[in-house]
């Protein structure tokens, strides 16, 4: 019997060969999928770990502005930073040999090159590994074991640096940045800004006067009736402080009262007629001009009876008849004859009466009791460029002033206070007063300190910033070019020409009005000149004490500013705004700060509870400081 042959056989031993090859392939995916899971493990442990070193070495460089432990603080900082971090859900470490200080020298275009433990530190590097040296080992893998490989050893190093920057500083210089010298400010003022009443600070208008140099006043010779002064004996000095005399006469008085005794312990303030003393000191919460032995009243309209002022004409050997005429108000309907009148009682003038056994025997008078200006005699001369005596009279007379709306008992008190406080509100400007720049008119004097502190910073730490100066009032104006140290200008000479520049200026120098827009306009400009650099972080400092009251082109002045912010921060400068005084609209200050990415910073003008100055004489200087040390950190590598 034949049977049949089938191909069941064969069939089964291709099965068999096919579910080998299945068996084998499916081993080898699965050792390729594995491959492909560790690896790709690998590489996003790699990412976590450089994310860690990136935050670390920012972290850290920022603290190497440090006055103290710099690096010891940079160190923690960088540990603090990586601890933030996962890497394939455990932790990554720094050890303190693995953040190495550093200086980052551009090479080329915007290229930084970090040189290991060269100073000045300005840069930092930071390794972390996830290695058998770290806490918490190697990254552990998934499949390798599979394959004998049990974990990857990763590392990631990453150089941040303190970004060199091109700073423009602009400062307010209008008219107002004086105030806080003026007796506006001497107590509880209105302000200017929402009409609430605002606290009195402790001005330093004595300061101001004591800053000014005698030779401004007049040389004086006692009480009128001394000698001839050698050298000029045909000056007949017959009127106290009105002609040239020894040198050790000229200068105020430093003690209350009209008698003149400075020179002796060395030249105080300036002297005009029988003005020669200060008078009381200005103390806050308690000061009054009534009664001021510094302060003649001279009232319009009326009869003077100031004792002191009596005594001037009486020791000055005025007639009863004449006494009585230049005491009396009867003749002030006309402005000339009483600014005359004023003039003689204040020793800045003689009287040329005529009258019977008068003072003077010849001269043009008519006898009758007007002083005439043809009947003035041996005038004091007004020392300044910008007004006169009969101006300072006319403004001690008025009602529109700043200084009668704080109080109006400065109205027809006349001496050395009023006289500086008439420079400082109506003479600001620099062709009118050029004096009025090396002295300590606030709040610009404490500012011109605090800008002084930045460049002292920057020099100290030995910086690639560069530093310009740009000035503003009811213009702007740009005064120094964006300049750094290089290889032929050091630190010091580079940023000291900020702060010398601006101590050659005053409050209201070029003009009075306030734009505060135009401020930044300035900055914008030099940021974006040719001196500028690519590589740079673009910085802008604004201080001003006041609110903008005009606008480039007649607009909106506070939209100008917000619309000046928004540009700044358009090309990525950072700006920063400080608002100095009591009377500072903070809030335009702080959105333009906002739009900016920057900051903003109020410094007070109320009393220090120890030295009773305005605490932003310190607060202006920490503000600067701190601004001179905040560098953005940036990788750069």
């Amino acid at each position: 019997m034949l049977t049949r042959r089938t191909t069941k056989r064969p069939y089964g031993r291709k099965a068999a060969v096919m579910l080998q090859a299945v068996l084998f392939g499916s081993t080898v995916g699965v050792g390729v999928a594995a491959l492909a899971v560790d690896t790709g493990l690998m590489y996003a442990s790699k990412a976590e770990l450089q994310n860690a070193a990136d935050s670390a070495a920012l972290a850290a460089v920022s603290r190497l502005v440090a006055e103290t432990n710099a690096m010891t603080l940079a160190a923690a900082e960088a540990a603090t930073f990586t601890q933030l971090h996962r890497v394939a859900g455990d932790y990554a470490d720094v050890i303190e040999a693995d953040i190495v200080p550093g200086h980052a020298v551009l090479v080329t275009g915007d290229r930084f090159e970090f040189q290991a433990n060269q100073t000045p530190y300005d840069a930092i590097r930071v390794t972390l590994r996830r290695d058998q040296t770290a806490a918490d080992g190697p990254v552990s893998l998934l499949f390798g074991k599979a394959l004998g490989v049990n974990s990857a050893q990763i590392r990631a190093t990453a150089t941040a640096m303190l970004s060199p920057r091109d700073i423009a500083v602009s400062i307010d210089l209008s008219r107002s940045m004086n105030d806080d010298t003026e007796l506006r400010h001497y107590t509880n003022y209105t302000s200017e800004n929402d009409n609430t009443t605002r606290p009195g600070v402790k001005i330093n208008l004595e300061d101001t006067w004591l800053a000014f140099p005698c030779e401004k006043g007049n040389n004086g010779v006692g009480n009128g009736i001394d000698p001839q002064p050698p050298g000029n004996p045909q000056n007949y000095n017959d009127q106290p402080g009105t002609g040239p005399g020894q040198p050790n006469s000229q200068g105020g008085n430093p003690s209350p009262g009209a008698d003149p005794q400075g020179g002796a312990n060395g030249c105080t303030g300036p002297r005009w007629g029988w003005m020669t003393g200060f008078g009381n000191e200005i103390v806050l919460g308690s000061y009054t001009p009534v009664g001021d032995p510094g302060l003649y009243y001279i009232p319009r309209y009326a009869t003077c009876t100031d004792p002191d002022v009596i005594n001037n004409i009486t020791e000055n050997l005025y007639n009863a008849e004449e006494r009585a005429a230049l005491l009396s108000g009867a003749n002030d309907a006309t402005d000339t004859y009483y600014f005359n009148r004023v003039k003689v009682l204040l020793g800045l003038a003689g009287w040329r009466s005529k009258k019977p056994d008068g003072k003077y025997n010849g001269g043009p008078g008519n006898h009758d009791d007007i002083v005439n200006t043809n009947e003035l005699h041996q005038q004091a001369s007004w020392p300044f460029g910008g007004g006169s005596w009969s101006d300072w009279v006319s403004y001690n007379a008025s009602n529109a002033t700043m200084m009668y709306a704080t109080d109006s008992n400065f109205r027809y008190r006349y001496g050395i206070k009023t006289v500086m406080n008439y420079l400082l509100e109506r003479q600001a400007a620099n062709l009118l007063c050029p004096e009025l720049a090396d002295a300590p008119e606030m709040p610009l004097h404490s500012v011109k300190n605090a800008v002084q502190t930045m460049v002292d910073k920057l020099v100290e730490l030995d910086t690639q910033d560069q530093l310009s100066l740009e000035v503003f009032a009811t213009t702007g104006r740009h005064e120094v070019d964006l300049v750094g140290p290089s290889d032929s200008l050091s630190a010091l000479d580079a940023f000291q020409a900020v702060a010398d520049t601006l101590r050659d200026r005053q409050a209201g120098h070029y003009d009075s009005t306030t734009c505060i827009g135009c401020g930044v306009d300035e900055a914008l400009a030099e940021l974006t000149s040719s001196r500028a650099r690519t590589m740079s972080a673009k910085v802008i400092i604004l201080l001003t004490d006041g609110k903008p009251n005009v606008s480039p082109d007649g607009g909106d002045a506070e939209q100008y500013c917000l619309d000046v912010a928004t540009e700044a921060a358009e090309m990525g400068a950072t700006l920063y705004t400080i608002g100095v005084g009591a009377d500072v609209k903070t809030e335009l200050l702080e959105q333009m700060a906002e739009i900016g990415h920057g900051e903003y910073f109020f410094a007070d003008s109320t009393p220090d509870e120890v030295t009773g100055q305005p605490k932003y004489v310190e607060q202006l200087t920490t503000i600067f400081n701190n601004l001179g040390t905040k560098r953005p950190p940036r990788l750069i590598q």
